[in-house]
């Protein structure tokens, strides 16, 4: 049986990986067809992309809380507080290392969209490693 937290995990992960795989390919497609999409083109297609996230988020949230039913919330011992530390400080490494390359390195060498979607990517490939540590934390045992 699987936790809430755990299902949540493998939901977000799977959405993330899904979604973004989509706005990227999407992307790259678009840059072949019209090398300069215009603006509205560009925030329509990101505006898709959070807004089905975020419904999807909701959603995952709204129906595990359905299923826990009366119980309410659920208590975190200590192995949940520890798998979601190590999880989120690993994560948090991953985003800063990146955020620190998007904002140093990238301003110099790109423009624009191209700096918001690598800063994009190291949020998604950052959530994605939280995800994937807390899975492997709670199946780890």
């Amino acid at each position: 049986m699987m936790l809430p937290k755990e299902r949540f995990a493998w939901v977000w992960m799977t959405a993330l990986v899904i979604v973004f795989g989509l706005y990227f390919a999407w992307i790259q497609a678009r840059h072949y067809i019209d090398p300069d999409p215009t603006f509205l083109a560009r925030i329509g297609a990101l505006a898709i992309a959070l807004s089905t996230l975020a419904v999807i988020a909701i959603a995952t949230h709204l129906y595990l809380r359905m299923r826990r039913g009366e119980d309410g919330e659920i208590e975190q011992d200590e192995r949940d507080r520890a798998i979601q530390l190590r999880a989120s400080t690993t994560a948090y490494y991953v985003l800063m290392a990146g955020i620190i390359y998007v904002g140093c390195v990238l301003p110099f060498t790109e423009t624009g969209w191209d700096i918001v979607h690598a800063a994009l990517a190291v949020i998604a490939i950052a959530e994605i490693v939280q995800c994937t540590l807390t899975v492997r934390g709670y199946r780890k045992g």
